[in-house]
């Protein structure tokens, strides 16, 4: 009887497959809410100010939340009173940090480099400042500063008043899949 339990039925491996499905699909519509998971940061060092709620990292941090990733040579991560994350603010002195994330399963990854990357998930805003460039797709958004919301992916692009350069767009049509009429309704 025991055997009969764990051998193989016609109702196994569809029960399997169905079980597979609907992890699988709530793990890719749970990307929006990577914001409410642990922040996972590698580094060489660390320093942590309890009196601030400050920890300064340094030397090839790496930082994980979700699909979010954050590379840079110096972050410091702000924590409130109830210990939530409040900003993250990573940097790499001579070099550009690096920011990826993925706003919803079925869009393309949004990659950001930038002088310094201050990310403020209770607003759910990045700002890319010095150097800043955001690719999302085929889409691309070049100045010195670069205001990106995460949630409803509007972007704000403004150049430094010193600088008289201007800030460049560069926006992809979207592909139109062609539709096939039915035989009957060709014009």
């Amino acid at each position: 009887m025991k055997d009969a339990l764990l051998a193989p039925s016609r109702f196994y491996k569809p029960g399997l497959l169905l079980s597979l499905l609907l992890a699988y699909s709530s793990l890719t519509l749970a990307l929006p809410e990577d914001r409410e998971k642990p922040v996972q940061v590698q580094s060489e060092r660390m320093q942590w100010n309890n009196q601030q709620q400050l920890a300064t990292y340094t030397g090839q941090v790496e930082v994980t939340q979700g699909e979010l990733k954050i590379k840079a040579e110096l972050l410091e991560l702000h924590r409130g009173e109830d210990g939530a994350l409040e900003r993250a603010t990573a940097s790499s002195p001579g070099e550009l940090a690096y920011m990826r994330d993925r706003p919803r399963a079925e869009e393309p990854k949004v990659e950001a480099w930038a002088e310094t990357i201050d990310y403020q998930p209770a607003q759910d805003r990045v700002v890319l400042t010095g150097n800043a460039r955001l690719v999302q797709g085929e889409d691309s958004f070049r100045g010195h500063r670069l205001t990106y919301n995460l949630l409803s992916q509007d972007i704000q692009a403004e150049q430094a008043e010193s600088d008289a350069g201007r800030v460049e767009v560069i926006l992809t049509p979207r592909r139109r899949e062609a539709t096939i009429q039915p035989e009957g309704n060709q014009q």
